[in-house]
């Protein structure tokens, strides 16, 4: 399925998506995409203010990053083989990383009279899976693993919710205290724990009301 590129809007096919990041946005690429292509920075040789010293430099920088990437190994595999039955998140279903998809739609928060702007600097980019882009003022909501529930979209948000409680900051609203909480995709009612998202490749596409439009409402009682 062809996807839309969030930095210029052409239509590329899957397997080319990331070859499209590198040769057409390598400078201008975001932080979580610069990590998926595996770009990392390189200084020229040529740099006008290099001086003697900068080959060292560069030496250092070479063996400290491949002593990172070591240490980097050894406590992933410490955390695959030798752990620990602790979840990466609380959510009752966890992404899967290795399984990567890359699906838009759109979601609405909103607790007593406050709308939740996902184009607040805090919700840009906070989660490999799941998160919001800058570039298209974070009016849809990308997943980039599959098994992405509603329940851990909003978690690497900073939020809670099930069926009946929602919690965002210090406020909690809880349906056994008299307040009223509401999941719903497509103005249907859905458990936010089990519900996988389902979106789109294009991001106009969602933009247009395509994919997941996930609504949560949550009011105080009385």
């Amino acid at each position: 399925m062809p996807t839309q590129c969030t930095y210029c809007a052409a239509t590329v096919p899957d397997d080319e998506y990331e070859n499209h990041l590198v040769r057409a946005h390598a400078d201008d690429l975001s932080r979580i995409d610069r990590r998926r292509v595996g770009l990392e920075p390189i200084e020229s040789a040529s740099d006008p203010n290099s001086n003697s010293s900068t080959p060292q430099i560069r030496t250092l920088a070479v063996y400290a990053s491949a002593g990172l990437v070591l240490l980097l190994v050894a406590v992933g595999y410490g955390l695959v083989f030798l752990d620990t039955d602790e979840p990466a998140s609380a959510a009752a279903v966890q992404p899967d990383p290795t399984a990567q998809i890359h699906e838009h739609g759109q979601v609405t928060v909103q607790y007593d009279d406050t709308v939740v702007d996902f184009n607040e600097p805090q919700y840009i980019e906070a989660d490999e899976c799941f998160h919001f882009h800058a570039t298209d003022d974070a009016t849809v909501w990308h997943a980039h693993c599959e098994d992405v529930t509603i329940e851990y979209a909003l978690e690497t948000l900073g939020m809670e919710v099930t069926t009946d409680r929602f919690v965002i900051g210090e406020q909690e609203f809880d349906e056994a205290d008299g307040d009223a909480v509401s999941v719903t995709v497509d103005g249907v009612e859905v458990d936010p724990q089990e519900y996988v998202l389902q979106g789109v490749g294009p991001v106009a596409d969602a933009q247009a009301g395509a994919g997941d439009n996930v609504e949560i409402v949550a009011e105080s009682g009385g």
